[in-house]
């Protein structure tokens, strides 16, 4: 009995669905309904209600529960498994793959959901939700959410997640999300995140986040955090953190951190810190952090701190802090201290050497040399030699000293003083072409001191 009353019930179906003739305005099918009030059974058009069919086609509006065993087919649809039939759904829409241009509230697809233009409310497809053009709300495919246009809710896909357009709200996927705009809100790729514009707000993809625009706020790729654009906020690259423009905020790479333009803020690199343009704030990394702008702030580089143009705040590198112009505040390195092309202004440290390639303005210690090419004004405190052409302060070495211009205090093995001292020199030979002040040593010359006064032990003297 059950089995006849079932095929009764699907021959029934079948036949209503073929009916190609018009019923008060409902279109085919067979309408026990008054003014397209109440059933439907079958292609009709326009049912306020309840509507079941075989396969849809050529739908109009549907307000109510409309149940649809199979896929769309002819009219609009010929053989496409992914052509909407048209119209709009508002309520609730269930069946294998059931499918309309609008659908408004609720959709259950055991198979997959198709929606031609938008699908506004609860989307949901046992295997995936599609649309060719937007999906907001919640948004579920059990393994994908496609849309070409924009996903805009809550947004979940098994495998993946895809939109051609943007997304925005909470987008989760296990392998991939993807989009071709941008990404706004909480977006999680278990593998990977990708968008070809910009993302903003919490982000975070298993492997890699990739992005052509700018991402802003929270972003974490698990092994590489990418982007053509700027990074703001909180960025995390688990081996590396890459940006074509600016990052400003916490930058963390776990082997590097490159930017091609500034970096600002708290900036760190396993091995490397590197920035194409200025960077600004905290900058460490165990071997080198490198710019080609300027470098301000805390400056840390295990083995160097390099910068292309000024290096000022506090700077440490192991082996050598190294700036084409100048170097501004607390700059120290276990080899060299270097500034090119310009000054040294604070307080300079290096292990072997402090060279400025202009003038020394300040402190400036090392166990090997310091060199000024213009002048040094302050203390100067080399184990093997002080030189510069012009010196002002207090000069302290073991070996030698070497100046053209002196005045002040200077103490070495060996002062020499090309053109004029003025003040004290004490060492064990002391030399000054003009002097204007006091030599204290085993052996003093004095230039221009009379014959028998310019050569003399222990002291000499011209006032």
């Amino acid at each position: 009995m059950r089995r006849r009353l079932m095929f009764l019930v699907a021959a029934i179906i079948t036949t209503a669905s073929s009916t190609a003739y018009a019923q008060d305005g409902c279109g085919g099918g067979l309408n026990l309904a008054i003014d397209c009030s109440g059933l439907g059974i079958g292609n009709s058009e326009r049912i306020n209600g309840l509507r079941i069919n075989w396969s849809d086609t050529r739908l109009h509006e549907i307000n109510g529960i409309n149940f649809t065993l199979w896929k769309p087919k002819g009219g609009f649809c010929d053989d496409d498994w992914m052509c909407s039939p048209g119209g709009t759904i508002n309520g609730l829409a269930i069946g294998l793959f059931p499918s309309a241009d609008y659908i408004n509230g609720f959709s259950l697809g055991l198979g997959a959901t198709l929606v031609g233009r938008s699908a506004t409310g609860l989307t949901f497809g046992l295997l995936a939700a599609i649309s060719e053009g937007s999906l907001n709300g919640v948004n579920v495919g059990g393994l994908a959410v496609v849309s070409e246009g924009s996903l805009n809710g809550i947004n979940v896909g098994g495998l993946a997640g895809v939109s051609q357009g943007s997304m925005t709200g909470i987008n989760l996927s296990l392998l991939a999300l993807v989009s071709e705009g941008s990404l706004t809100g909480v977006n999680f790729g278990g593998l990977a995140l990708v968008s070809e514009g910009s993302a903003s707000g919490i982000s975070l993809g298993g492997l890699a986040m990739v992005s052509q625009g700018s991402q802003t706020g929270i972003n974490v790729g698990g092994l590489a955090l990418v982007s053509e654009g700027g990074l703001n906020g909180l960025n995390v690259g688990g081996l590396a953190l890459v940006s074509g423009r600016d990052q400003a905020g916490i930058n963390v790479g776990g082997l590097a951190l490159v930017s091609e333009g500034s970096i600002v803020g708290g900036n760190v690199g396993g091995l490397a810190v590197v920035a194409g343009g200025p960077m600004y704030g905290l900058n460490a990394s165990l071997l080198a952090t490198v710019s080609e702008g300027s470098i301000g702030g805390i400056n840390v580089g295990g083995l160097a701190v390099v910068s292309g143009r000024r290096l000022t705040g506090i700077s440490v590198g192991g082996l050598a802090s190294v700036a084409e112009r100048s170097v501004e505040g607390i700059a120290a390195s276990g080899l060299a201290l270097v500034a090119g092309q310009g000054s040294i202004h604070g307080l300079g440290v290096g292990g072997l050497a402090v060279v400025a390639g202009d003038d020394v303005r300040g402190s400036a210690m090392s166990v090997g040399a310091v060199r000024a090419d213009r002048s040094l004004h302050g203390l100067a405190v080399g184990g093997y030699i002080v030189e510069t052409r012009e010196f002002r302060g207090v000069s302290l070495g073991l070996v030698r000293t070497k100046m053209s211009d002196m005045q002040g205090l200077a103490v070495a093995g060996y002062n020499h003083i090309r053109w004029e001292q003025r003040g004290l020199v004490i060492g064990i030979y002391n030399r000054a072409r003009v002097l204007k002040g006091v030599q204290i040593g085993l052996l003093n010359y004095a230039g221009n001191n009379s014959p028998g006064l310019r050569w003399l032990p222990l002291i000499n003297a011209h006032f």
